[in-house]
């Protein structure tokens, strides 16, 4: 501008001057930041973002003339987003150089590493106090360090710096922790003012605030990247168990489809339509005649009966519909064939399949359903097996009732003679009272009186007892039935010999009933001369009894009164009888196992018998109640004719059991025909000598040998015997062939020597009456009789007898004569097996002289307490009741069959 005088000239010029470093100053370090900010914004991780600080920083060479930058590292080394609590009491353990300006790496002062534990070290203090202070602090590196000067090609102006500014970058104002370092060096042109200052302060600020973004996004990335390997680890987790899972169920599904076809329960799976979608293998086996069909509606016509598709149809509309379950019972029209039973009623009826189904809908998200299932069990058995219960409990309840009836009916039949046998004891007593009035006027008569009425008394007391006996030998037998303990023994014996003796022990009740009684051989008997066989006479004898029992009880009444008695045989099993009846056989008992070992070995014959009488006959309804068991012809049969109903039935089984059956023809008002047969094998007559009677007890034959070898009781085919004229005791006679025929006689067992004409006898008993009666019942029939009440007083009586071998002898010569001993079993003190066995011991060891019979009088008869009683060293057993000069032929017997 010039500058013009008073004249107008031009006097001068006016160059204004104007102090412009401020300015450029402010530019260049706004220019600076801005780079600053600008660069390091762009930065997306540490590392760059300090490149981009270095390479920003770089550019001002005057104001930043020197620079190192340093991160702040505590716990991994290589951790650059470490940070240094300004509050902490632990100080930052270390710093690492992340870039350097004006001076080489490996200066000294520059230091690639810090350790901030070493105080001693450059820079250590200042940086725990600037990360303490959290501001910035001014270091003269001069006049402390300025051996670290030499070596640094200083930029701007080529001036060394004196002073050196330590920042610290916080994120925040109020940031706790220090994320680095920035160590510059100052203009030496320019003084440390307060815009230098701020221009530091600015540049920190920014720096903190690049380096919190470029932290944030990092550790952002970092979690998202931590966020995608552990989304990854869990997709790789939920892979491997999803497999597993798939493995689990296709497992589960292999077991369930293996359960489902080895199952007992038939399984189906369908759709609402019905069409069969899955089927077991048990659906095909019990649905057989229906495999063919894909539908469930098609199936049916061919599975249930007609009457029952309704029903099939609306069970599956309830399905379908209402979505319940049902569940139900149905018999189809399928055939069912049951396991082998014996009840005829099960064998003839037809039965068909029964099934139990249950099914259920299964139900989709939208309510509709997506299919059904169910399963089917097969309870054909069960079905079955409740018509066998219910015709069972019929049956028991029947039996029942008919058992209700027989005790009746027996305790009716058992109290008429025990109300006999009571009176004619009380007659017997008061017939001696009067007998002892009448004395005096005429003592002949009156004794003559007595003694008439007291055998008619006995007599009728003997037919009482005889009849209780046969009732409960009845009883007995049916039992053994039951209990299949019944055992048939076959023996060499003579039918026709056999059914004479049947005859004639009725001869007299027939002819006290004005029946004319008669036996009959038939021709094909004699044709095929039968003479020896085989079988048990006992059974036998015991089929006969009850035969022709029957028939006199039911002729006595009659006006026309006969029986006829029939025998006959065949080489074949017969059909009919020859009278013309038809032989039932029904299985009721099974054949006797050693009857069938006999018949194995050929040479059979079938004996064949008939019982006819003109008794009163049966109409229908009585001939269906036969061979029942507790059952008679009718309700009132007990009334007029007695029994206990028992009779046929075990005739029945006994002819069975030997191999036989049994049938009968009857026309009311005109009578009976009873027709039975048995197998048995041809043989020879027998060659062992038998004792004079021949005893049966259950029909077993008891023979066995001592079980010990200083057995000295001769060798004799021991036996047990009821002595009774019933089935259980059969006399000699029973297998000793009549005298019309040309069967050589039966061999008797040989005498050794002749019982004495009174016998000595020892009876050991502990019931005091039947002692005194026995005792009494010996002595008139001749006997010398001791008593005893236990074993242990025989074997005191036995040392005073001859038998005892002494040394004394006094004792021998004054002994006791002793015959025989008839011992009980069940006593006090001492029983009879007991004794009995003291007795062979003494034997044995020569305490006695002979050999000293013992007979057991028990009412132990069962077949395994005679064999114990033999095996003990009884000679014989004899089964209670017992008449008493039967046991007293037996004794004889016994005695003359053993050496003197």
């Amino acid at each position: 501008m010039p500058i013009m005088d008073e004249h107008g000239y031009i006097a001068g010029f006016y160059e204004p001057i104007m102090e412009t470093t401020k300015h450029k100053l402010l530019e260049r370090r706004v220019n600076s930041l801005m780079e600053v900010g600008a660069q390091t914004a762009k930065a997306r991780d540490i590392k760059t973002y300090w490149n981009y600080v270095l390479e920003t920083l770089t550019a001002n060479d005057k104001d930043v003339p020197f620079a190192l930058l340093y991160s702040v590292q505590e716990d991994d080394r290589f951790n650059d987003t470490a940070s240094v609590s300004t509050t902490s009491t632990q100080p930052p353990k270390r710093c690492l150089l992340k870039g350097a300006i004006g001076v080489e790496t490996g200066h000294p002062i520059a230091p690639s590493e810090i350790d901030l534990t070493d105080v001693s070290k450059l820079f250590v203090p200042q940086l725990h106090r600037v990360a303490k202070s959290r501001k910035t602090m001014l270091m003269n590196i001069s006049v402390d360090h300025s051996e670290l000067l030499e070596g640094i090609a200083w930029r701007g102006y080529g001036d060394p710096c004196s002073e050196l500014i330590i920042t610290p970058i916080l994120p925040t104002r109020n940031s706790e922790h220090v994320l680095g370092f920035v160590i510059l060096g100052l203009n030496p042109r320019r003084p440390y003012d307060e815009d230098y200052e701020n221009f530091i302060g600015v540049m920190s600020r920014l720096l903190a605030t690049s380096l919190a973004s470029v932290v944030l996004f990092e550790e952002e990335i970092r979690q998202r990247e931590e966020k995608i390997e552990e989304t990854t680890k869990t997709q790789h987790l939920l892979a491997e168990r999803l497999l597993q899972s798939q493995r689990e169920v296709e497992i589960r599904e292999q077991k369930f489809q293996r359960f489902a076809e080895r199952a007992d329960v038939a399984i189906f799976i369908c759709l609402p339509t019905g069409k069969y979608t899955y089927r077991n293998q048990r659906w095909f086996d019990i649905f057989s005649t229906a495999v063919q069909y894909e539908d469930v509606t098609e199936a049916w016509s061919h599975i249930v009966t007609p009457e029952d598709l309704k029903l099939c149809e609306s069970i599956f509309a309830r399905l379908v519909t209402q979505q319940a379950a049902q569940t139900f019972e149905l018999k189809t029209k399928m055939h069912w064939k049951p396991p082998k039973v014996t009840s005829p009623q099960s064998q003839t009826q037809t039965h068909f399949v029964w099934i139990l189904c249950s099914a259920w809908p299964e139900i989709g998200p939208d309510g509709e359903v997506i299919e059904i299932v169910g399963c089917v069990t097969d309870i054909s058995r069960q079905k079955w097996a409740e018509g066998i219960q219910k015709i069972r409990s019929e049956n028991a309840l029947e039996s029942k009732r008919q058992l209700e009836t027989f005790i009746d009916t027996t305790s009716h039949e058992m109290r008429n003679p025990l109300s006999a046998v009571m009176q004619c004891a009380d007659g017997i007593i008061t017939s001696y009272s009067g007998a002892k009035r009448t004395s005096s006027s005429d003592p002949p008569t009156a004794y003559s009186g007595l003694i008439d009425t007291g055998l008619d008394a006995a007599q009728t007391i003997i037919q009482c007892a005889q009849h209780m006996k046969r009732i409960v030998d009845d009883i007995l037998t049916i039992s053994k039935l039951d209990a299949g303990l019944l055992v048939i023994t076959p023996v060499a014996a003579q039918p026709e010999t056999v059914v004479a003796h049947a005859v004639r022990m009725f001869e007299s009740e027939a002819r006290a009933a004005d029946i004319e009684m008669n036996l009959v051989v038939e021709d094909s008997y004699r044709e095929l001369a039968v003479s020896w066989v085989n079988l048990d006479p006992t059974r036998l004898l015991q089929v006969l009894i009850n035969l022709i029992t029957n028939s006199i009880k039911f002729t006595r009444l009659e006006t026309t009164r006969s029986i006829s008695v029939r025998l006959a045989a065949s080489s074949e099993r017969p059909e009919i009888s020859q009278d013309g009846i038809k032989y039932v056989r029904t299985k009721a008992a099974d054949e006797n196992s050693e009857l069938i070992e006999d018949w194995m070995r050929g040479n059979n014959v079938f004996v064949q018998f008939s019982v006819q009488d003109t008794g009163r006959g049966l109409n229908e309804d009585e001939k269906a109640l036969l061979f029942a068991r507790f059952s008679q012809a009718s309700p009132k049969t007990h009334i007029h004719y007695g029994g206990s109903g028992l009779g046929l039935f075990i005739s029945r089984k006994l002819a069975e059991m030997q191999g036989g059956a049994i049938g009968f023809d009857s026309t009311e008002k005109k009578g009976s025909t009873f027709s039975f047969y048995i197998k048995a094998r041809r043989s020879r007559p027998p060659s062992t000598a038998r004792r004079g009677s021949m005893a049966f007890l259950d029909g077993q034959r008891v023979s066995q040998s001592s079980t010990t070898g200083h057995d000295t009781r001769p060798n004799l085919i021991r036996q047990a015997s009821g002595l009774t004229n019933s089935p259980e005791a059969i006399s000699e006679e029973a297998i000793k062939p009549p005298e019309a025929t040309s069967q050589l006689p039966l061999q008797q067992a040989p005498r050794v020597h002749k019982a004495p004409e009174a016998l000595h006898v020892l009876v050991v008993e502990d019931n005091l009456v039947n002692q005194r009666v026995l005792a009494k019942q010996l002595r008139n029939l001749g006997c010398i009789v001791d008593v005893a009440n236990h074993g242990a007083e025989a074997l005191d009586f036995l040392r005073k007898t001859v038998h005892w071998n002494s040394t004394d002898s006094a004792v021998v010569d004054d002994g006791q004569e002793l015959s025989v001993i008839l011992m009980d079993w069940e006593m006090p003190v001492m029983n009879g097996l007991t004794a009995v066995r003291k007795i062979r011991e003494y034997q044995q060891e020569g305490m006695l002289k002979g050999h000293v019979p013992v007979i057991a009088c028990t009412a132990n008869v069962r077949q395994q307490q005679i064999s114990e009683a033999m095996d003990a060293g009884m000679d014989d057993v004899v089964s209670k009741p017992f008449r008493v000069p039967e046991l007293l032929e037996r004794i004889r017997t016994l005695i003359e069959s053993l050496p003197p």
